[in-house]
């Protein structure tokens, strides 16, 4: 593996928007000359109590799930196009 491969700094940020039914997360990855993003969202049902931090945690638990997907597609797609073959890694 290359010293280039190795070395590197990514940064995420998380971002929550909330209003009294609804939660959600916006998970944004830099990975030094790509941007990848997630997005999740939680809904209260009216007959459940208000628990803030229950919405927040499936937003963003949603929100990276996604997000690892599109890390996972990323990779699959570069590894394709170096190689110029299906890669074999399952996306699922």
């Amino acid at each position: 593996m290359s010293a280039e491969a190795v070395a590197g700094r990514w940064s995420m940020e998380l971002r929550l928007e909330e209003d009294d039914e609804r939660t959600v997360a916006v998970a944004k990855l830099v990975t030094g000359d790509r941007t990848l993003h997630g997005r999740g969202t939680a809904r209260r049902n009216p007959l459940d109590p208000s628990l803030p931090r229950v919405g927040e945690d499936l937003a963003v638990s949603r929100a990276l799930s996604e997000l690892a997907h599109e890390l996972l597609s990323d990779a699959v797609a570069q590894l394709e196009g170096a190689t110029h073959r299906p890669s074999g890694i399952r996306e699922g």
